[in-house]
Protein backbone atom coordinates (compact mmCIF):
# COMPACT_ATOMS: atom_id res chain seq x y z
CA UNK A 1 0.00 0.00 0.00
CA UNK A 2 2.84 2.22 1.10
CA UNK A 3 4.36 1.47 -2.12
CA UNK A 4 1.28 2.72 -4.42
CA UNK A 5 0.94 6.04 -2.52
CA UNK A 6 4.56 6.42 -3.48
CA UNK A 7 4.19 5.77 -7.04
CA UNK A 8 1.43 8.12 -7.18
CA UNK A 9 3.13 10.80 -5.79
CA UNK A 10 6.05 10.37 -8.03
CA UNK A 11 3.52 10.12 -10.73
CA UNK A 12 1.90 13.24 -9.62
CA UNK A 13 5.14 15.19 -9.24
CA UNK A 14 6.20 13.76 -13.10
CA UNK A 15 3.09 15.33 -14.62
CA UNK A 16 2.77 18.77 -12.47
CA UNK A 17 6.61 18.95 -13.80
CA UNK A 18 5.55 18.86 -17.46
CA UNK A 19 2.29 20.70 -17.08
CA UNK A 20 3.67 23.59 -15.26
CA UNK A 21 6.89 24.04 -16.98
CA UNK A 22 7.95 27.59 -18.47
CA UNK A 23 8.12 26.90 -21.91
CA UNK A 24 9.67 30.02 -24.37
CA UNK A 25 6.97 31.44 -26.71
CA UNK A 26 8.09 30.53 -30.28
CA UNK A 27 6.48 33.99 -31.07
CA UNK A 28 8.69 35.89 -28.93
CA UNK A 29 11.98 37.51 -30.24
CA UNK A 30 15.65 36.86 -28.82
CA UNK A 31 17.01 40.09 -28.11
CA UNK A 32 18.94 42.12 -31.50
CA UNK A 33 22.12 42.66 -30.21
CA UNK A 34 23.86 42.52 -33.58
CA UNK A 35 22.56 45.43 -36.17
CA UNK A 36 20.92 43.90 -38.76
CA UNK A 37 20.32 45.30 -42.61
CA UNK A 38 17.44 46.97 -43.19
CA UNK A 39 15.72 48.83 -46.34
CA UNK A 40 12.93 51.32 -45.89
CA UNK A 41 11.20 52.99 -48.58
CA UNK A 42 9.41 55.75 -47.51
CA UNK A 43 7.38 59.04 -48.87
CA UNK A 44 7.01 62.09 -47.64
CA UNK A 45 2.84 62.90 -47.49
CA UNK A 46 1.93 66.21 -48.52
CA UNK A 47 0.51 69.33 -46.12
CA UNK A 48 -3.01 67.95 -44.77
CA UNK A 49 -2.83 64.61 -46.50
CA UNK A 50 -5.24 62.09 -44.53
CA UNK A 51 -2.82 58.83 -44.27
CA UNK A 52 -5.88 56.77 -43.79
CA UNK A 53 -4.90 53.15 -43.16
CA UNK A 54 -1.21 53.65 -44.29
CA UNK A 55 1.74 52.88 -41.84
CA UNK A 56 2.93 56.17 -40.69
CA UNK A 57 6.86 55.69 -39.71
CA UNK A 58 8.39 58.82 -37.50
CA UNK A 59 12.44 59.43 -37.50
CA UNK A 60 14.29 61.06 -35.00
CA UNK A 61 16.62 63.05 -37.10
CA UNK A 62 18.86 65.27 -34.20
CA UNK A 63 16.15 66.43 -31.91
CA UNK A 64 13.47 66.73 -34.31
CA UNK A 65 10.84 64.15 -35.52
CA UNK A 66 9.70 63.61 -39.01
CA UNK A 67 6.55 61.75 -40.27
CA UNK A 68 6.20 59.48 -42.92
CA UNK A 69 4.41 57.18 -45.07
CA UNK A 70 6.20 53.55 -44.88
CA UNK A 71 5.43 51.94 -48.68
CA UNK A 72 7.63 48.76 -48.17
CA UNK A 73 10.32 47.57 -45.57
CA UNK A 74 12.56 44.66 -45.18
CA UNK A 75 15.69 43.03 -42.94
CA UNK A 76 18.61 41.16 -45.03
CA UNK A 77 18.91 39.00 -41.56
CA UNK A 78 21.80 36.25 -43.34
CA UNK A 79 20.12 33.70 -40.39
CA UNK A 80 16.91 34.24 -41.87
CA UNK A 81 15.13 34.47 -38.37
CA UNK A 82 14.47 38.30 -38.31
CA UNK A 83 11.78 39.76 -40.58
CA UNK A 84 9.68 43.31 -41.11
CA UNK A 85 7.20 42.38 -38.58
CA UNK A 86 9.02 41.52 -35.61
CA UNK A 87 11.22 44.97 -35.89
CA UNK A 88 7.69 47.15 -36.38
CA UNK A 89 6.43 44.85 -33.28
CA UNK A 90 9.68 46.30 -31.26
CA UNK A 91 9.80 50.25 -32.55
CA UNK A 92 5.92 51.18 -32.84
CA UNK A 93 5.12 51.65 -29.66
CA UNK A 94 8.30 54.47 -29.33
CA UNK A 95 8.09 57.71 -30.29
CA UNK A 96 10.05 58.54 -32.61
CA UNK A 97 9.87 54.57 -34.05
CA UNK A 98 13.45 54.97 -34.94
CA UNK A 99 16.79 56.99 -33.99
CA UNK A 100 18.90 58.18 -37.01
CA UNK A 101 22.02 58.22 -37.51
CA UNK A 102 25.10 58.61 -39.68
CA UNK A 103 25.33 59.05 -43.25
CA UNK A 104 23.07 61.40 -45.18
CA UNK A 105 20.73 62.20 -41.91
CA UNK A 106 19.60 65.70 -43.45
CA UNK A 107 18.24 63.64 -46.48
CA UNK A 108 14.76 63.67 -44.24
CA UNK A 109 14.72 67.07 -43.50
CA UNK A 110 15.24 68.00 -47.49
CA UNK A 111 12.27 65.52 -48.53
CA UNK A 112 9.71 67.47 -50.59
CA UNK A 113 6.07 66.26 -50.05
CA UNK A 114 5.02 63.31 -52.57
CA UNK A 115 8.68 62.17 -52.81
CA UNK A 116 9.60 58.74 -51.90
CA UNK A 117 13.37 57.67 -50.49
CA UNK A 118 14.49 54.46 -50.19
CA UNK A 119 16.68 54.32 -46.89
CA UNK A 120 19.47 51.60 -46.08
CA UNK A 121 20.91 51.13 -43.19
CA UNK A 122 21.53 49.31 -40.07
CA UNK A 123 19.06 48.41 -37.37
CA UNK A 124 20.28 48.05 -33.53
CA UNK A 125 17.41 47.04 -31.50
CA UNK A 126 18.72 47.95 -28.19
CA UNK A 127 17.77 51.59 -28.65
CA UNK A 128 15.87 51.74 -31.87
CA UNK A 129 18.89 53.46 -34.02
CA UNK A 130 18.88 53.19 -37.28
CA UNK A 131 22.34 53.90 -38.90
CA UNK A 132 21.56 55.37 -42.50
CA UNK A 133 24.50 53.60 -44.73
CA UNK A 134 22.90 55.17 -47.44
CA UNK A 135 19.81 56.64 -49.46
CA UNK A 136 18.46 56.60 -52.68
CA UNK A 137 15.48 59.24 -54.38
CA UNK A 138 12.64 56.33 -55.47
CA UNK A 139 11.89 53.31 -54.90
CA UNK A 140 14.95 51.70 -55.45
CA UNK A 141 15.89 48.59 -57.65
CA UNK A 142 12.45 47.12 -56.40
CA UNK A 143 10.40 50.28 -57.80
CA UNK A 144 9.01 50.30 -61.28
CA UNK A 145 11.12 50.60 -64.09
CA UNK A 146 11.35 53.60 -65.51
CA UNK A 147 10.75 54.46 -69.22
CA UNK A 148 12.72 57.34 -71.32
Amino acid sequence: MEKTIFRIGLFAIAISALVFNPARADAQMLPMMIPLPTTLIISKPAPGQIYGDKQVVTMGVSGKTYKFVLKDAYVDDPRGIVHWPDIWQLVRQYKPNFNVTGVGEDTFEKMQPGQTLTVRGMFSGNNQTLEVVGTEPGEGRFGPAEHY
